[in-house]
């Protein structure tokens, strides 16, 4: 009998009970096929497999850095035709080796760890993670901690990411994940106020003190999304911890009479519902922000004595996190309306937002905060084409710039000024520094990675795009929109399987998200399947009523089914859209429907048109899978060079 220090690989093939009861012959072809592939990677790889039980294996190796390597072989090899379904799990312990195999602690951890595993993904632990951290050809991304059976202590996590591998999606991970002691959940403050109006006050008070905690380099905050989901719900804190994987949970109440306001505050531990600590602050209005800041400052110096590591420079505690925007409540509550707009990610809302935002400009011309937000509603409605560039970008660089002037430290202004560079001035540095300013301010705002992980897919950095929409979706688990985006960046990296949960994931979630449905429709075409594509286009206009929606979409699925006069009669429905609605900016709707019926040189055309129109999609042409058929034209790559894109973006 001998201890020693081991890398354990456990691998089981997922479905493999249920594969044989349906078609026994399949069944063993799979499992041997899988046996063939281990044997020769494990023995590359200087490993021994010692134990197989019916479709799962064991094996050891004298280095963590080759069992990882081996583990992304064999996911390699198993991903093509016909596709395995095998799950990995990777550990480094000390473990006893005797002639019937070897047992021990890391043994459990590892066989663990390949339970929460999905098909197509390798987990490994935090002591696998120190070894491989190093290695440039192994790239990870840390999933938390878990409670894992009969393990005392919580294992820290991290999934393998590389081409054809997944990552297990947060709600899979849920029931298992060990609550994160540096991180907290805001829960909406609950509006005690018989004015109803107050109601977008107190969710701007938690909004405040969500967006001050994510500006804590260590902290782990759930995003607004999520943690807004239990709004109005009575439910246990420990379970809202369980699903949140926070370790602290605040909620409160806000009262709000005359020129006064009162809040309440409970800081409590997700883990066993006692109270961290609680609070009452009774103000003036115009100290607001001083009391948000009073209450974030609190939460961080609870948390940071108690688990935050500590830091050089001065205290948290000690520090402002919130910035003093405005005296004006009523400025602020119509700041807070419009950001309650400009959430819901559609271009009626983005107008409404505006409306909003200019209100409490009016009200207060200093406050950073509207400007920002008019930046980024102005500029979204640009890139969509929904108001020409013409008239969209200016007004946004100049609200941008405002919000920068008024307030350098806010991430929110940085992030205005990025997205206006992307989508405008095409000043592609510029925009990377602003991003990585507002990175900076804002370490832990979902928006900023989401945003962030647009401009990188702009810039053919496919792989970079999706590992920022991952960190996205985990600051912010339950939000749609994000998820959605998430099934986007997997379909720029070919990763065609995921992609469709996770769309299928955000339209679970709002099953009105047109986004996702339109996303849906693009990888059904993906995959060749035409009739699911067009189908699934079409249900958006039957759904919404309005014939001219996702019509070169529609155009594109007609002409590869051979629906040629079909796909023809789009064009006119587009110039009919243009007639009635002549303030929007539609070439790229035309360029895609003249592709369609194969007018290239006319594609050409309407693609110059857009570039010269600024509009801002022109930024994802090399990206976007539809215009694959016109990539290697010398055309289609002076358009990227108009727009300051490097023509090897169109050859991912």
């Amino acid at each position: 009998m001998v201890r020693r220090l081991t890398a354990i690989m456990f691998t089981d093939m997922v479905g493999f009970t249920a594969l044989v009861q349906e078609d026994e012959r399949q069944g063993r072809a799979h499992r041997d096929r899988q046996r063939r592939v281990l044997d020769v990677a494990i023995a590359e790889h200087g490993g021994k497999l010692l134990e197989v039980h019916g479709d799962g294996t064991l094996s050891v190796f004298p280095s963590a850095v080759k069992a990882v390597l081996c583990a992304i072989e064999i996911q390699r090899q198993l991903a093509s035709e016909p596709r395995i379904p095998l799950r990995i799990g990777v550990h480094s312990g000390d473990v006893v080796h005797d002639e019937d195999g070897v047992f021990g602690d890391g043994v459990n951890v590892a066989a663990r760890i390949q339970s929460l595993s999905v098909p197509g993904g390798i987990l490994i632990s935090g002591k696998v993670f120190d070894e491989v951290k190093n290695q440039p050809e192994i790239r990870t991304r840390s999933l938390g901690e878990f409670n894992l059976k009969n393990v005392k202590r919580p294992t820290e996590v991290h999934g393998v990411v590389g081409p054809g591998l997944v990552i297990p999606d947060q709600t899979s991970l849920a029931e298992g994940r060990a609550r994160c002691g540096k991180s907290v959940a805001v829960l909406p403050f609950v509006n005690m106020s018989s004015d109803p109006e107050n109601e977008f006050f107190s969710d701007g008070i938690s909004e405040e003190i969500i967006n001050a905690l994510t500006r804590v380099n260590g902290l782990q905050v759930t995003a607004r999304t999520s943690s807004f989901k239990y709004k109005g719900l009575n439910q246990d804190v420990r379970q809202i911890g369980a699903e949140l994987g926070v370790g602290a949970v605040l909620e409160g109440s806000v009262r709000k009479a005359g020129g006064r306001v009162r809040i309440t505050a409970q800081l409590i531990d997700a883990r066993d519902g006692y109270h961290l600590f609680s609070e009452a602050y009774d103000r003036g209005l115009e100290d607001i922000f001083k009391t948000q800041d009073e209450i974030a400052r609190s939460i961080v110096a609870r948390l940071e004595t108690r688990l935050l590591e500590p830091r050089g420079g001065p205290a948290t505690a000690t520090r402002s996190l919130v910035a003093h925007h405005t005296h004006n409540t009523e400025a602020y509550t119509e700041y807070l309306k419009g950001l309650a707009h400009w959430r819901k990610w559609a271009p009626e809302s983005a107008r409404k937002a505006i409306e909003h935002y200019e209100r409490s400009i009016e009200m207060d011309p200093h406050c950073a905060l509207p400007h920002s937000g008019l930046a980024t509603a102005l500029t979204f409605l640009g890139a969509l084409g929904h108001l020409p560039g013409g008239v969209a970008f200016p007004r946004a660089t100049e609200a941008a710039h405002r919000a920068l002037e008024l307030e350098d430290s806010a991430g929110e202004s940085h992030l205005a000024l990025a997205t206006v560079k992307l989508f405008y001035d095409w000043d592609f540095d510029a925009a990377y520094a602003s991003f990585h300013k507002a990175l900076s301010r804002t370490p832990g705002s979902s928006e900023v990675h989401h945003l962030y992980s647009l401009y990188l897919r702009a810039m053919g950095e496919y792989a970079a795009a999706a590992e920022e929409m991952e960190a996205a979706v985990q600051l912010d688990p339950l939000s749609p929109i994000l998820q959605h985006s998430l099934g986007q960046a997997y379909l720029w990296v070919d990763r065609v399987d995921d992609a469709f949960r996770q769309v299928h994931r955000a339209l679970d979630m709002d099953p009105d998200l047109r986004m996702a449905s339109e996303t849906l429709g693009w990888l059904h075409a993906a995959k060749g399947e035409w009739e699911e594509a067009l189908s699934t286009f079409q249900n958006i206009v039957d759904r919404t009523g309005d014939p001219y929606k996702v019509i070169p979409n529609r155009a594109y699925c007609l002409a590869k089914l051979g629906r040629m006069d079909e796909a023809r009669a789009m064009g006119e429905l587009l110039e009919r859209r243009r007639r009635e609605h002549p303030d929007l900016s539609l070439e790229m709707d035309f360029a895609l429907q003249h592709l369609a019926v194969g007018e290239t040189d006319r594609t050409f055309e309407y693609l110059g048109r857009a570039v010269d129109r600024r509009v801002g999609a022109v930024v994802f042409l090399a990206c976007a899978p539809m215009w694959g058929d016109i990539r290697s034209d010398p055309r289609f790559h002076a358009i990227l060079t108009r727009v300051g894109l490097p023509v090897s973006v169109a050859n991912p």
